[in-house]
């Protein structure tokens, strides 16, 4: 099984601003699943963040819908004004705005009351993929000793983040880099935008690797997985991988069986990729007349011949690789 690219653990403040304005979005949620589910990630879901999340969305839907209500065009208009017949366009389309903002609020209060929020939604599903690292007695002493100590992470007499530490030191093995994503400023150094040196210090002694620290899960999602724009992308690209490094015939069969499914989302880059692959990896080459492999490549040239998204040099060499062989005619 191949090895997860990236490390990670998200701090609770990420998972509520979901439910707020922020820079990241649900999609990115999603991607996290899928990700997880391909094993290109492994993200620490511990139960402190679980509960954290239950106890404080109510309150983080609150605020937000607080906020929006504030979003409201002024009725106020300048007495110079009044004649212009825009005016009269104006108010009706403020009325109509109110009416939609009020239908909003209602629709999210329902929602959030049940539990069917977007969000909702794809936290229980990345808590399923993930799986919750509970607390254990031998955790709770830990992080009750750390803050008796007055160590970091977390505020004075907090436990919350140092139970959340003590399980990641835990559970994480030997020699992994750990990226934290949070806002709070609980797991960061004083000084900026840096992990807590404490920490840095005290992982690079016990883990013998490197402690990473992110307020945004977006841009680091974007680092190290540039393909993955949508959930699907991640399924698609270790899909493509697996038939662009194929090492045997039954592999190729294998991987073009599984990479069929995404034929329609590729993009021009992704073809690209795969002529390549067709083009300079024999185990590829030297059974592209095979049906399967045949019929695969031949959905990616008909993709161009329609006007699809694919490179008119893409498309020549892929004219070129599924020419039928010529035979030699001996005429004696």
């Amino acid at each position: 099984m191949v090895e997860p690219k990236l490390h990670l653990f998200i701090d609770t403040n990420i998972f509520l601003s979901f439910y707020a304005y922020t820079n990241d979005d649900v999609e990115e949620l999603r991607k996290l699943i899928s990700l997880i589910k391909t094993n290109q990630l492994k993200l620490y879901l511990t139960g402190q963040v679980r509960d954290e999340f239950n106890r404080n969305r109510e309150a983080k839907l609150r605020d937000s819908l607080r906020e929006f209500r504030k979003l409201v065009v002024s009725d106020s208009i300048p007495r110079f004004m009044e004649k212009y017949a825009s005016i009269k366009a104006y108010r009706d389309s403020r009325k109509n705005l109110l009416k939609a903002q009020d239908d909003a609020i209602i629709e999210a209060n329902k929602e959030a009351k049940q539990g069917s929020i977007g969000a909702d939604t794809l936290f229980r599903d990345l808590s399923t993929a993930a799986g919750i690292i509970n607390l254990t007695d031998e955790v709770y002493d830990s992080a009750l000793r750390r803050t008796q100590l007055g160590n970091p992470p977390g505020k004075d007499h907090s436990l919350g983040d140092r139970i959340n530490w003590e399980i990641l030191i835990a559970q994480i093995p030997d020699g992994t880099d750990l990226h934290i994503v949070s806002k709070d400023g609980d797991f960061g150094s004083p000084l900026g935008s840096a992990p807590n040196s404490f920490l840095v210090d005290e992982w690079a002694t016990k883990k013998k690797s490197t402690l990473f620290l992110h307020d945004q899960l977006k841009p680091l999602l974007k680092e190290y997985f540039p393909h993955i724009k949508l959930a699907i992308d991640a399924e698609k690209r270790v899909a493509m991988e697996r038939l662009i490094n194929s090492g045997t015939f039954a592999w190729t069969h294998s991987a073009i069986s599984g990479l069929t499914p995404f034929i329609d989302v590729l993009t021009s880059e992704d073809i690209h990729e795969l002529v390549t692959a067709a083009e300079i990896n024999s185990q590829i080459l030297a059974i592209i007349t095979d049906e399967d492999v045949y019929t695969f490549f031949s959905k990616l040239l008909e993709i161009g011949q329609a006007g699809g998204n694919i490179n008119p040099d893409d498309q020549k060499v892929l004219q070129k690789l599924l020419e039928p062989p010529k035979i030699d005619v001996d005429l004696d």
